[in-house]
């Protein structure tokens, strides 16, 4: 046996008159703290842990020694508490009486009181931040200090949010003993318009919350207290999702989707045109022969949470389509979207773009990442401070991506280059077809009554290939579609078939091209050690060119693109392999040395150049028809 009058690294931080929460110490005099070390095999108790704010303590594996230290407790506290120990105590409790003395959980308070970040310092997600290895006694010492915070915060955040807090929870069971303890009560008034008034501009108010706070009190309650930080990357913790997992359904209900009158807070936070301005500076969405077809996107899925599918030109402005709606779910419901690509090299180069406009909510998980890169990546979607992360479609089947994907609100899917659903497209890539049952699993896990929408980008499809994916995503989950397709004519791309002769006047053609003007350029070839050749051959005639393709060295790889992207080189000669992984948009010159091998993968490449409509650009193709 330990003796039960040894240290407790925690024990003491309420009791120090330096503390500025000492003042709540007295209303913990009547508190027992209790935390149980248990076999995770078994269930069997190995160890005990109480203490008392008097100072007094028990540490010891013995049950009989531990039931009377806390015997006479007017109020019994500990972390995590409901799911854990009193689920090993449950018949002892029963049998001593101490069934009947209420109970106090601080991890149920914790996201209530400590909504932003950093919350808590002693809390990570459901647990305590111990020192040392499975203490209870330590732990029991921390719980006291936690409760004490909690304490504090509750008279630091308004009157109305005090009252709203108490009125949507006292009646429930794991949340009535707080009170109790602080003997704070409120009299029953319209809490929907208490709720209005504290939230006003922050809420749609044509949501219906009167009806949801008698449906979903506690769920309502963990809404409000997010809402209520004022940090829109502090997010809902995972353990909350596990545990009431309609409040991501309610929080959608509540700032997810645009009302028909446009409210103060629709206005201002669900309408698009808004959104574009305020994360792009731009003024308005871009047409297309005339149509409003990016818009009228971007606002199906923003206000109506439509699932889509979207045929815009290569360079017509696919990426900000699905950006602007993810980064204002990040903001309004700390919602996360999930962004589908075939390529690393895209990933990270829209990565790069939006950081360029100091947008730092996206982030990319792929091979590429040191170790350490992709640590830090998990942590920024674990802490809220990411909005978008793209994947790619094989990361769907790490258990490690979807435990990350599970602790997190999730606004929607998107997919890019969605012809490679199809098996009549040219880039069929059957990891895709793995997506709508990642989604599916996602969903039933994840039990929170909410069909997560999806929305589906591509530059060119066949009518097949379209209907192919419509089809999809039918048949996985049971979602309609609604298509927003565009012309691939661009007005500032300027088409050129040049005839040649052998090999020395097709590379002479080249050389003249390039020669001729000074804009980022393009070359692409149908085989790798061509790239290599032609490369070496321009930089030989003055011409500063690197290679690009599929088999090259990933290190050699990254570090030509990202030569290329920052202008430190002007051409670069590249397979295929390059088509879909580059967002320049001062590319004024793109020539395919050799032909595409089809014309859907031509128009991906030649749609390369001129991604600025404020430039024009060159797209040659050297031909012989032998």
């Amino acid at each position: 046996m330990r003796n039960p009058d040894e240290q407790c690294n925690g024990a003491e931080l309420i009791l120090s008159e330096n503390d500025s929460e000492s003042q709540h110490a007295s209303l913990l005099n009547s508190v027992v703290f209790i935390d149980l070390e248990t076999d995770s095999g078994s269930g069997k108790i190995l160890d005990f842990g109480a203490i008392k704010p008097n100072g007094s303590r028990y540490h010891s594996g013995v049950l009989n020694g531990f039931l009377e230290f806390i015997k006479g407790a007017r109020f019994i506290c500990g972390h995590n508490v409901f799911a854990h120990d009193l689920k090993y105590l449950h018949k002892e409790f029963e049998d001593t009486g101490l069934d009947r003395v209420p109970v106090i959980d601080t991890l149920m308070f914790s996201p209530l009181l400590f909504p932003q970040r950093p919350y808590h310092k002693l809390l990570k997600d459901d647990k305590l931040l111990s020192q040392e290895l499975n203490n209870p006694l330590n732990d029991a010492g921390k719980a006291m200090k936690l409760l004490s915070d909690e304490c504090a915060a509750f008279y630091d955040i308004s009157e109305n949010l005090r009252k709203i807090l108490f009125l949507l929870l006292n009646r429930q069971e794991k949340f009535s003993a707080f009170f109790q303890l602080l003997g704070f009560s409120a009299d029953d008034g319209d809490l929907g318009s208490l709720i209005s008034s504290e939230f006003s501009g922050n809420l749609c108010v044509h949501a219906s919350i009167a009806e949801i706070a008698h449906d979903n009190p506690v769920e309502l309650s963990y809404c409000l207290a997010l809402i209520h930080s004022s940090d829109h990357h502090s997010i809902t913790p995972p353990w909350v999702f596990r545990n009431f997992p309609d409040v991501e359904r309610i929080m959608f209900l509540l700032r997810g989707r645009r009302c028909a009158d446009g409210c103060t807070y629709c206005n201002q936070f669900t309408d698009a045109v808004a959104g574009l301005k305020r994360y792009f500076g731009y003024e308005a969405f871009r047409s297309y022969d005339g149509k409003a077809l990016q818009e009228d996107a971007v606002r199906a899925v923003v206000e109506k949470e439509e699932s889509i599918l979207a045929i815009f030109p290569t360079g017509g402005g696919k990426s900000i389509t699905f950006q602007v709606p993810a980064l204002m779910a990040g903001e309004a419901v700390r919602a996360l979207t999930v962004v589908i690509s075939p390529l690393q090299s895209l990933m990270k180069d829209q990565v790069d773009n939006l950081e360029k406009r100091q947008i730092t909510d996206a982030l990319t998980i792929n091979g590429l990442l040191h170790p350490i890169e992709r640590r830090k990546s998990y942590e920024r979607v674990e802490d809220g401070s990411a909005s978008i992360i793209y994947l790619s479609p094989e990361s769907l089947r790490s258990k490690s991506i979807e435990r990350l994907l599970l602790g997190r609100n999730i606004a929607r899917f998107v997919i890019d280059e969605a012809h490679c659903f199809s098996s009549w497209g040219q880039d069929f890539r059957v990891d895709y077809l793995y997506i709508g049952d990642f989604i599916k699993s996602l969903q039933e896990q994840r039990n929170t009554g909410r069909t997560i929408p999806v929305s589906c980008f591509t530059a060119t499809a066949k009518p097949q290939v379209i209907e192919d994916i419509k089809a999809y995503f039918k048949e996985k989950l049971n979602l309609n579609l609604r298509t927003f397709s565009a012309s691939g004519r661009r007005k500032n791309l300027h088409f050129k078939v040049v005839p040649v002769g052998n090999s020395n006047e097709k590379y002479s053609r080249l050389r003249d091209l390039l020669g001729a003007g000074k804009c980022p350029a393009i070359v692409y070839v149908s085989r790798t050690r061509r790239a290599v050749e032609i490369a070496e051959k321009l930089s030989q005639n003055g011409i500063d060119a690197k290679p690009y393709h599929g088999k090259m060295n990933v290190k050699e790889k990254t570090k030509n693109q990202n030569d290329f992207i920052a202008g430190n080189i002007r051409v670069i000669v590249a397979t295929s392999a390059f088509g879909m992984g580059v967002d320049k948009p001062d590319v004024g010159l793109v020539i395919h040395y050799d032909i595409s091998d089809s014309l859907e993968n031509y128009i991906q490449e030649a749609g390369r150049a001129a991604r600025d409509e404020g430039i024009e650009g060159e797209c040659y193709v050297l031909f012989n028809e032998d």
